[in-house]
Parts: C-alpha cells; sequence; structure tokens
C-alpha cells in the first residue's frame, strides 16, 4: 500500500504545479502571439483602477500559493466532498485557460464569461465548504472579483 502524503508536502506538490500551469499560460501568451502579457496589456483602453503590470506577477504568485494549501487540505473534505472537488478544479482550469483566452486570442467576451463563472464557483465552494480553511479563498475570491471588473471594462472599453 502506497504511503499518504502529509498536508505540507501535498501543499507544496499542488503549489508548485498551479504555479507551474499558471506559468505556462503566462507563456503560451508570447508563444501564441510572439508578444508578453504585459505588452498586450498595454494595448488595451484600461479602466480606472488598473493597477500597474509589474503587480500582477506578485499577486498571482501569493493567490497560487493559498490555492496550493486549499487544494492540499481537499483530502479532509467530508461533506460535498465531489462537488467541492469538481468546483475547486473546474475554476482552477477555467483559470489557467482564462489568460489564454483573453490575452493570446483576444476573446474578451469569452474571457468575461469565464471568469465571471470562476467568481460563481469560488463563491460556491465557500458556501459548500464546511471546514476553516476555505477563508484561504477570501483574497483569491477579491482578486477573482476585481478582474472580473478590469475583464469587463476592458471589453467595454476596446
Amino acid at each position: 500500500m502506497m504511503k499518504q502524503l502529509s498536508v505540507p508536502v501535498k501543499a507544496v506538490l499542488f503549489t508548485v504545479a498551479i504555479l507551474i500551469l499558471g506559468s505556462l499560460s503566462s507563456f503560451s501568451v508570447e508563444w501564441i502571439r510572439g508578444v508578453s502579457i504585459a505588452e498586450v496589456y498595454g494595448e488595451f483602453n484600461l479602466p480606472p483602477l488598473a493597477p500597474p503590470r509589474w503587480l500582477f506577477g506578485p499577486a498571482w504568485g501569493i493567490l497560487y500559493i493559498l490555492l496550493g494549501i486549499y487544494c492540499a487540505k481537499l483530502s479532509s473534505v467530508t461533506t460535498n466532498r465531489q462537488v467541492i472537488y469538481y468546483a475547486m478544479y473546474g475554476q482552477l482550469a477555467l483559470n489557467i485557460l482564462w489568460t489564454v483566452v483573453f490575452f493570446s486570442f483576444a476573446n474578451l467576451w469569452l474571457a468575461s464569461i469565464m471568469i465571471v463563472v470562476m467568481d460563481s464557483l469560488v463563491v460556491w465552494l465557500l458556501v459548500l465548504d464546511q471546514r476553516r480553511v476555505k477563508y484561504l479563498l477570501i483574497p483569491y475570491l477579491a482578486w477573482l472579483l476585481f478582474a472580473s471588473y478590469l475583464s469587463i471594462a476592458v471589453l467595454i472599453l476596446n
């Protein structure tokens, strides 16, 4: 029988995996369009409160660490387990794909729909998950809601 990994080891593994996937989605913009996300971001007409380009990397790095810790603790879910797994990994897949849809393909409509679905899934997770670890999702939800504002505003302004 295989030994169960400890939560700290799982947290590191999930965090590394999420950071790699997030980085690959960012690098895909350059592979597909030949320009960086920062350059694409600079081309948009931006709304009030749009943050500087340099803020996104550190913000997502911190959020991906929180998501990695949350994912590591998913094995302790007893109530609504399957639904919580689908919601978490579904929104995470949308998160990774959103960068490609928004920046690589400039499909602002689809990206805006995707991010609203992500918002909804994270709110649903906060409602369904009865464990205190769910509070790690609150900074992520706050950033997602802000990103939703940016995404929809960029759609309207461009």
